[in-house]
Parts: structure tokens; sequence; C-alpha cells
């Protein structure tokens, strides 16, 4: 399900939330799913470098991932290690895939969750008709980051009419560690 979201823009499970950890409080987000690597169990988001999400995600280096398909009344609970990728061969790679109006965010300064000022508003609204061009667009490329999550456990549930389902796996050196049915 994870990897057709990647491809399908109305995919249910397309946009996730993310859970961490930041100045001791539980944090949530919704982020767009951007890649996925099954075999590798990786899960992968963009984001700006300079958000307060990042520094937190990299302190702790965990992240936990909540996809749920409303009409399979599936929800998928994953949890692994998280390395946050800034300027190298898979930021480029995947800076190449972003799409013209995707990159009017990292064009924007200060960078999310600063004060909205004149300044800021101003840039906004130059950039808001999408008017400048792919080239121009390069310079958002130093705000660009992609967050990587190597799955290394994960939860299913499924609610049914006729009794609920739930299921924990465990990963461990690319083989399922455990795998056992729960308690919905």
């Amino acid at each position: 399900m994870l990897s057709e979201a990647v491809s399908d823009r109305k995919h249910p499970m397309r946009t996730v939330t993310i859970g961490y950890v930041s100045n001791g409080m539980p944090q949530i987000r919704t982020v767009v799913l951007r890649k996925v690597e099954k075999k590798r169990r990786k899960l992968y988001f963009h984001t700006d470098i300079r958000s307060e999400k990042v520094s937190s995600i990299g302190s702790h280096n965990q992240l936990t991932w909540l996809a749920y398909d409303k009409d399979l009344r599936v929800q998928l609970i994953l949890g692994g290690k998280t390395i946050i990728h800034h300027n190298n061969a898979l930021t480029e790679q995947q800076w190449k895939r972003t799409q013209h109006s995707s990159r009017r965010c990292y064009l924007l300064t200060p960078g999310p969750g600063k004060p909205y000022t004149e300044d800021v508003k101003l840039l906004e609204e130059k950039l808001k008709n999408f008017s400048y061009s792919i080239e121009e667009s390069e310079k958002g490329y130093e705000n660009f980051a992609v967050v990587e999550t190597t799955v290394d456990q994960m939860d299913w549930y499924h609610t049914f009419h006729l009794g609920n389902q739930r299921a924990h796996f465990i990963y461990e050196n690319n083989n399922i560690k455990s795998a056992e049915w729960l308690t919905p």
C-alpha cells in the first residue's frame, strides 16, 4: 500500500503523519510520502533543513510514521532509525524529481516556523504565481532535505465489523525477528 501511495496522488496513504519528540514534548506533522524501498524497509519524505522538526529528529534519530486507509480500514504504525540527508546524492536525485510548484516553499526566507514579517509576505506574493523559472528555483536546493527511516517495527491494525485484527512485526538484519498477533 505504501509503495502505491508514492505514485498515486489520491492514495489515502500518500499523506502520512510522523511523530517525534521536541523539547521533551511529543510532536506530530503530516508529510507526503515520497519514496519507499520495500526490500530495505525504508520510507522517505522531503522537508526544509531549516525546520524545527529536522533538528529534533536529528537529535533522537528515531521517527514514528502513521498511515491510514479509511476505505480498507487499515492503520500502519511504523518506526525506526532515521537519517537526515542534505546536500548529497540522494537529495540531488530527489530534488530533480520535485515539481516546479513544490520548490516554492524552499525559496521562502527566513524558513518554516519563523515570524511572518512584511518581507516574507512580499516574497510569498512574488512567488505565489510561480513566475520564477526552474533555473531560478535551484536556489531552493540549499534548503532541501530528505528524511529516511529504516523501519524496524510495524504495527498493522485492521478494523472489521466481525472483529478487529492486530499484528506486530519486529525486523532485524533484513529479516523478521518476530511476528505475532496482538489483542486489538
